[in-house]
């Protein structure tokens, strides 16, 4: 069995990924690698996660995907 590491670990069990990662790999293909499609498909799965109560930690950071913040303001 393989073990998983990383922000999301505690989520696979609760949320199985391999829908998301199909998604995931289809739509950023269709969109010659864009970035903002990982990073929203990203976002869905710890929203789902999180809704079915598995802690995820920080993700953004490692991913390289920053929280989006409105104008004259960043995330840390």
């Amino acid at each position: 069995k393989k073990t998983f590491q990383g922000p999301f670990k505690a989520c696979h069990d609760v949320v199985k990924p391999r829908d998301f990662y199909r998604n995931c790999l289809y739509d950023v293909c269709l969109s010659d690698g864009a970035k903002k499609i990982l990073c929203q498909v990203l976002e869905a799965y710890a929203t789902t996660c999180r809704k079915n109560g598995a802690v995820v930690h920080d993700w953004r950071t490692p991913s390289g995907c920053p929280l989006p913040c409105p104008e004259n303001s960043h995330y840390e």
